[in-house]
């Protein structure tokens, strides 16, 4: 069965739910990025619960502790959520300060991929996604998660090219993947499509595969792994 648009954007918002249940518990667990602890550990010396403390009272107290130690990454990530949250949906200043997180940590590939999922799910600035994933894919070229998501930022943005390279590295990542045989499926419509992104289009990451030379060409080879 082919995958629509709706199809896709839902299983996106799946993705973005598990991503952020990781990312919460990483944070919790083992301080995503940080050196210093988890989240909470601030808790001992005062940091605002969401149950007694208002929103203004938390982000004064991250924002307090951050100009104390512009380093306190821990604080970042917490001001960030805190943004990040459906209830408060200021995306942008989450947005701001994960990338602030991220300049203390650039190796961080979850951090990315929760910015590119607020932008993808939030505000829907899919070419915003597509340089933070592309970003990603030239570091981590193994990461499979950011692969799945660069093919669906790339589609939502028309990009059919570049959502092919995507997803076929991701197919050569994650070959028994529960949702491979519905994205091969996509990638033979796609082909068929006119196309929107050059034909010399490469995807970091992809081993410079390229993309059919013309719509209804064959598949792109299967790039290999990198070493």
């Amino acid at each position: 069965m082919l995958l629509d648009r709706k199809r896709i954007n839902r299983w996106t918002r799946w993705f973005a739910i598990i991503l952020v249940v990781v990312f919460a518990l990483g944070t919790v667990f083992m301080g995503v990025g940080s050196k210093t602890g988890n989240i909470f550990a601030g808790c001992a010396k005062g940091a605002p619960s969401a149950s007694s403390q208002s929103f203004e009272d938390r982000e004064a107290y991250y924002k307090d502790q951050i100009s104390q130690n512009p380093q306190d990454n821990v604080s970042m990530l917490a001001l960030a959520n805190l943004y990040a949250d459906d209830t408060v949906g200021r995306y942008d200043d989450a947005i701001t300060w994960f990338n602030n997180a991220l300049a203390l940590d650039p190796s961080n590939a979850d951090l990315q991929l929760r910015i590119a999922s607020i932008y993808m799910n939030k505000t829907q600035n899919y070419d915003a996604a597509i340089k933070v994933l592309t970003d990603l894919t030239a570091k981590a070229p193994d990461n499979a998660n950011a692969f799945l998501y660069l093919g669906q930022a790339a589609k939502s943005a028309g990009q059919n090219q570049t959502a092919i390279l995507a997803w076929t590295r991701y197919l050569a990542l994650a070959p028994t993947s529960e949702f491979a045989a519905t994205l091969k499926d996509e990638i033979t419509k796609l082909s068929a499509l006119p196309a929107v992104t050059p034909s010399t289009s490469t995807v970091p990451g992809s081993s410079g595969a390229t993309l059919p030379a013309s719509p209804g060409a064959s598949l792109p080879a299967t790039p290999a792994q990198n070493p």
